[in-house]
């Protein structure tokens, strides 16, 4: 059984409300949001997941040995996760393959993530058989290009993807670079909340800076040219840095 269970709850409902403004327009909006209300103690103290830490974790088969890792994180239009995408099966003798499971299905230990997958159940979680990740949103390509598409999935106009937006330029309005999006922070029913943003000059401090993740569809699509941070520019000069030992991440592998 998953030690934080799958389903937001009302108490990090509250405390996710509480912590973040209100979405209010679209990206390039002509408001920018105020940071005054936005602060780093909700998240120090709820803890959650790092993307960082599970994108190329290990996945752990039913009879607990190393099946794979994980590759990528699938999420809904709510920021929620909805599959993890793992590589399996070095040992199978149907090689390597692309799999898809449920974020129900998953559990977090410390010695990765557990995954149901078998060798005899491994089709179940044929990557282009998902609910979320079919063929309606994955372009297949040429067959020799299948492997390539299936390891970075493109998803439809209502599903993403994690790497969508890690590694992303982050920018103040369209003409000013500001860093590059290291990392999201997810509650612990996988919920994201925040992204991480490495400054790519002292010009915007040495963070890293975590800024609150209003999200897909409301501020940012993915295939977006960069991530636009809709925020005064004098406002980023009081940000602290984000500490990351203080956040509560206790699922670490």
């Amino acid at each position: 059984m998953n030690p934080y269970g799958k389903t937001l709850s009302a108490l990090s409902f509250a405390i996710m409300t509480i912590s973040m403004p209100t979405a209010q327009a679209a990206q390039g909006q002509a408001n920018p949001r105020p940071l005054d209300e936005w602060s780093y103690q909700a998240l120090y103290q709820q803890g959650g997941i790092r993307a960082e830490t599970l994108l190329n974790t290990k996945a752990i088969g039913a009879q607990g040995n190393v099946v794979g890792t994980i590759e990528n994180i699938i999420l809904d239009e709510e920021n929620q996760i909805v599959t993890l995408i793992a590589e399996v099966g070095g040992m199978w003798e149907s090689g390597d393959r692309h799999v898809s499971i449920p974020w129900g299905e998953t559990e977090l230990g410390q010695e990765g993530v557990r995954i149901p997958v078998r060798e005899d159940n491994v089709e179940d979680y044929n990557l282009f058989n998902d609910e979320y990740v079919d063929d309606a949103y994955i372009f297949k390509g040429d067959l020799e290009k299948s492997t390539q598409v299936e390891s970075d999935v493109m998803t439809g106009p209502r599903i993403w993807k994690i790497t969508d937006i890690i590694d992303d330029f982050a920018s103040l309005g369209k003409d000013t670079g500001v860093g590059y999006i290291t990392d999201a922070l997810f509650t612990r029913d996988g919920v994201m909340q925040a992204i991480v943003v490495k400054p790519s000059s002292a010009e915007f401090g040495n963070g890293p800076y975590a800024y609150p993740f209003y999200g897909h569809p409301d501020d940012w699509q993915p295939g977006a040219m960069h991530y636009e941070l809709s925020y005064p520019r004098e406002s980023l000069s009081d940000m602290p840095a984000f500490d990351y030992e203080k956040y509560d991440s206790s699922w670490n592998s």
